[in-house]
């Protein structure tokens, strides 16, 4: 649909017919897309995702598609997705294939913007990346342009508001006008953040507000254009645990801290440019930081960031190698250092810390206001020898990734029945499929229906019951929403004859 207007030149000057639309719609993206699309040096959003002072338009025209049905695959493409977001990536094409080939959506036709989502609060280059509706080959293009950034700061929150901001302000879709909506996945493995900021729209989107946005007010804008649902990947304990440890792993290594062979590791992670300082008391009652690095029972501050406000994915790192540090008890604690935001707020951290090879996390927030000494946190003290004994600790921040953590921060935002559990990315075209069928209006397509449907398209009995599972609860709603509205009296069921007044 291109730019404003641009719908009937671009379809008149070559545009596909139906065999040669999304040329790579029966066939999978190869090694050297996802490769080209996770390159490190692309620094920047391509042209054609860029996001701020732009527009998204789903037209309507009555010669070439009188009817369409905006579609939105928005696709969380920070590290915890890890290899489900590639599996996701090189599924997509298929989208579009099956929707023109199926009779899911009646008469309307299918037109699709894809969707990047990062995180815009851990300093990602590109939290948000938006491509044109578009219902041909140039669909190929916006796809081959997303760039797997990988990014993402390790705290169980993505820029979803982001997305959903602009989609809902910034899209324009005619099938409003008739009284219809379009359709909206987002696909993921987080929650959204409590708001939507102004300095982050201001500096992505655009747009000037006056205040942040409560992320349900935005989610309810964004449900008066569109049928909205969430994909959750599920994941085990383990794994959650791992994409947490990923990203603190990552900056303490490029940073050239010690990760590994560690009797003792402090790792302080936040995503701000303030400087924040890690702090640890040893047994002796030796003060480790910034000014005093190396502590002679071995320990050393190896990484210390941010003195100058250099980067917004900063880590501090305090540890002692293997066989080097004492017993007794270790106290651990974070200052803000120095502002160099232009606003005072408090700052979210994280530390994760190893002792004798078991790691544990923390989570807290600095001082609104305060620095220096005056804004010490303390975050946890332990006995090296008694490890199980550690005190005064706060809140493990893999609660956060917790599935059932999420999910409840998502039931804030969308019905209940619009959250979809996938147990494992491949079936995610599926699972859009059907829950596109069984929502669409005027559809006769029930969920018996559906996994029959698939089977057809041999699809194997695992996929079938995966994706059956994770659209129970949505077929439930439809089907008893389709029976209320059938109660309804209409001219035809009322009974004539006397009435009362109720």
């Amino acid at each position: 649909m291109g730019a404003p207007g641009s719908y009937d030149r671009d379809v008149n000057e070559g545009g596909s017919t139906r065999e040669e639309i999304f040329v790579r719609s029966r066939e999978t993206y190869t090694g050297a897309d996802i490769q080209s699309a996770r390159q490190p040096e692309r620094q920047v959003c391509d042209p054609i995702l860029e996001p701020k002072n732009a527009k998204r338009e789903c037209c309507e025209n009555p010669k070439l598609i009188p009817i369409t049905r905006p579609i939105v695959p928005a696709i969380d493409v920070t590290r915890s997705r890890g290899e489900d977001a590639v599996i996701i990536y090189q599924k997509l094409p298929k989208l579009l294939f099956e929707l023109l080939n199926q009779t899911y959506l009646g008469a309307a036709k299918p037109v699709i913007s894809f969707c990047a989502v990062g995180d815009a609060s851990s300093g990602d280059q590109a939290p948000l990346q938006v491509g044109q509706f578009e219902a041909d080959m140039r669909l190929d293009d916006v796809l081959s342009k997303i760039w797997l950034e990988e990014g993402g700061g390790g705290t169980g929150q993505e820029s979803y508001e982001l997305a959903a901001y602009f989609y809902a302000k910034k899209s324009i879709l005619d099938c409003l006008k008739r009284g219809d909506k379009g359709i909206f996945f987002f696909i993921g493995d987080e929650a959204p953040y409590p708001e939507v900021k102004t300095d982050q729209v201001k500096a992505i989107i655009g747009d000037n507000l006056k205040q942040n946005i409560p992320t349900e007010q935005i989610f309810a804008e964004l449900q008066e254009k569109y049928r909205v649902f969430f994909i959750y990947q599920q994941k085990s304990a383990e794994q959650l645990k791992k994409d947490v440890d990923a990203e603190i792993k990552k900056r303490v290594k490029q940073a050239g801290g010690m990760y590994e062979g560690v009797d003792i590791r402090a790792s302080l992670l936040w995503n701000n440019r303030n400087d924040l300082d890690l702090h640890v008391i040893t047994p002796s009652g030796y003060h480790i930081y910034f000014g005093a690095k190396q502590a002679p029972c071995g320990g050393y501050l190896d990484v210390d960031m941010n003195v100058g406000g250099e980067t917004t994915k900063p880590v501090e790192n305090v540890r002692w190698a293997k066989g080097k540090a004492r017993p007794g008890n270790y106290r651990v604690f974070v200052q803000n250092f120095r502002f160099h935001e232009s606003s005072q707020s408090a700052t979210e951290f994280h530390l994760e810390l190893e002792v004798n090879g078991e790691i544990k996390h923390f989570s807290g927030k600095t001082k609104t206001g305060l620095s220096g000494p005056e804004s010490d946190v303390e975050v946890c003290s332990f006995d090296y020898e008694k490890v199980s004994e550690q005190s005064k600790t706060k809140k493990d921040v893999y609660a956060a990734y917790a599935e059932e953590a999420i999910l409840a921060q998502w039931r804030k935002y969308l019905p209940t029945e619009n959250i979809l559990s996938l147990a494992e990315p491949k079936g995610v075209v599926d699972l859009m499929l059907g829950a596109i069928a069984l929502t669409e209006p005027g559809s006769k397509i029930n969920l018996p229906k559906y996994i029959q449907q698939m089977r057809d398209r041999d699809q194997t009995d695992h996929r079938c019951k995966m994706v059956e599972a994770a659209l129970k609860n949505l077929a439930a709603s439809v089907k008893t929403a389709t029976v209320s509205a059938a109660e309804l009296p209409t001219a035809a069921n009322k009974k004539k004859g006397r009435s009362r007044r109720i």
